[in-house]
């Protein structure tokens, strides 16, 4: 199966507020090992660091409240 490597960032970054931390301090490296192409590293290094942590801590948030249900 194909993934997209876009995809997979997005994946692991929305899983975890800790993968968004290690995300931030090292942009381009993270998003390489996660196989995206020169120019998704590019797109990638302009998120949005607070629109970032907002969107996995609410991730977060949801994932717990459906645990505790």
């Amino acid at each position: 199966m194909n993934t997209n490597p876009v995809e997979v960032l997005l994946a692991r970054l929305f899983a975890s507020p800790d993968e968004v931390e290690q995300f931030l301090r090292d942009r381009e490296s993270y998003a390489r090992n996660c196989g995206l192409t020169a120019g998704q590293v590019a797109a990638a290094l302009e998120i949005d660091a607070a629109s970032l942590r907002f969107a996995a801590n609410g991730f977060e948030r949801k994932r717990k409240s459906r645990s505790l249900a």
